[in-house]
């Protein structure tokens, strides 16, 4: 008996210290989040972004540098606009835990502005040593990052190469420092194209209207810049005729930036290569405003977005909720449709894990769960969950959630038009192999005016964020 006893109580002894271990590891890997927060953006976590993040970690569905990337290429870093300088500080406090020494911090400055983007830069400083040991203060394994860095690291220096271009022929001078991180950051974020960033920024700039050019000059200064060569005899002759005949400098420009030679030069900087990670951190972060849902990509259970508004626009079917900012963009985009002489309303917004059971079910009683699945997302998968979708129709709800709304103008109007609000069209005809679900000319998700306007500028208005983003698609959960 006396055996027995001991052996129960060394059972539970043993069953005790392993709870303990579980709870001091949750509480090491809870203080970590916590000080991410503190560190990187530079607030107190909130209830739900922590909960979100640590239960990643516990359930190992992304690794310390993946949560890492998370955060320092969130929606939230991104808007805190930090310059070269700043992001260095922000980058030995967070992750070596100890303010940059002058030398260090100089030389990490001059590697970002002429050789680095600040994702292998991040990179970079999560396979020092004293992140290695600062995670394992907090109880956290570190898995060193063994792929190579040269794709990226090319794609970097041809995209750079591209930017001090604009500079060098566009405007007349060598980049400033600021001014190349400023739009090297842009590209490779793919917030912006090459296209938009010359057509729009370089071109249209008062530096650039303010100069006197001959017509070969601004040939000349077309050749160097878009193509990286000198004019040919027949091009030269050609460009050269266009401008005698007066056309648009914009025109002639457009034509320059949509060339095959063009697109064929930016082709080979690696730009197109969408699954990067920092695309990938940012898809996959509830509380950005790119997260996936869809048969591919599924919401954390029962996730509810924080902070739902009504926007100030007519609702159909009771008050609809979005996301703040895509609320303020979707009262923007009424208005803008109202002055065109388009009267729009807000058919259906946020839907909660439950409503979204509810919802198909309900598509599933008329076609059945196949049929469900081509019109209807199931509960966790609907971008409707995330607070950052509308669907939305007439007024006088003719053709509301119909097939017919498509030959409306008010369809067709919101079609040429949303991405201007940071809206896109987002399950377009012809891409239900691609987004996994049939044609709605009402659905419409908002992505932020940066990221709409490139994703249009690139592939056109029925342009889907898998396409822009490269994340998979398809019709199969």
């Amino acid at each position: 008996m006396k055996k027995i006893m001991k052996l129960c109580l060394a059972f539970v002894l043993a069953l005790s210290l392993c709870n303990i271990q579980i709870i001091e590891a949750n509480n090491g890997i809870n203080e970590f989040v916590r000080r991410l927060y503190k560190e990187c953006l530079n607030r107190n976590a909130d209830a739900n972004g922590l909960q979100y993040w640590v239960n990643r970690i516990e359930k190992k569905e992304i690794s310390v540098h993946e949560m890492v990337q998370g955060f320092f290429f969130s929606n939230e870093m991104n808007k805190a606009n930090l310059n070269v300088w700043q992001w260095t500080d922000r980058c030995y406090k967070t992750l070596l835990n100890r303010k940059a020494d002058a030398k260090g911090k100089e030389y990490w400055v001059n590697i970002l502005i002429h050789k680095m983007s600040r994702r292998e830069m991040l990179d970079q400083f999560m396979q020092a040593n004293e992140f290695k040991k600062l995670c394992e203060s907090y109880g956290l394994k570190v898995e060193q990052n063994t792929k190579p860095q040269t794709q990226n690291t090319t794609t970097g220096d041809a995209l750079k190469d591209y930017v001090v271009r604009l500079y060098r022929n566009v405007l007349g001078r060598e980049a400033d420092s600021a001014g190349l991180e400023h739009w090297f950051t842009l590209l490779m974020e793919k917030r912006t194209t090459p296209y938009l960033v010359a057509t729009e920024s370089f071109f249209h700039s008062a530096e650039f209207n303010q100069r006197s050019l001959s017509s070969q000059a601004l040939v000349n200064i077309l050749y160097a810049t878009f193509l990286n060569r000198t004019p040919d005899v027949q091009g030269n002759a050609y460009w050269l005729s266009r401008i005698n005949r007066k056309e648009s400098r914009d025109a002639i420009i457009h034509d320059f930036a949509t060339s095959v030679e063009f697109k064929s030069l930016m082709e080979k900087t690696g730009w197109k290569a969408r699954s990067n990670a920092y695309i990938a951190a940012r898809l996959n972060n509830v509380n950005d405003i790119l997260i996936v849902a869809n048969k591919k990509h599924k919401l954390p259970d029962y996730y509810e977005p924080t902070g739902l508004v009504a926007p100030n626009v007519n609702h159909r079917n009771g008050t609809q909720f979005m996301r703040p900012e895509a609320a303020r963009a979707l009262e923007r985009m009424f208005a803008a449709a109202r002055q065109a002489g388009m009267y729009l309303i807000a058919g259906s917004g946020y839907r909660s894990y439950a409503t979204q059971v509810s919802t198909y079910n309900y598509w599933a009683s008329l076609y059945g769960y196949a049929g469900a699945d081509r019109v209807s997302a199931r509960a966790g998968y609907s971008e409707h969950q995330t607070g950052l979708a509308m669907d939305i129709g007439r007024d006088d709800g003719y053709a509301y959630l119909d097939t017919a709304f498509e030959y409306t103008a008010e369809a067709q109007w919101l079609k040429e038009n949303a991405y201007r609000f940071g809206f896109i069209l987002r399950y377009p005809k012809g891409k239900e192999h691609i987004t996994g679900y049939s044609f709605e000319s009402w659905h419409f998700r908002y992505i932020g005016e940066d990221y709409a306007k490139a994703l249009v500028s690139e592939g056109g208005l029925e342009y889907t964020m898998e396409e822009y983003f490269g994340f998979e698609g398809g019709v199969n959960y």
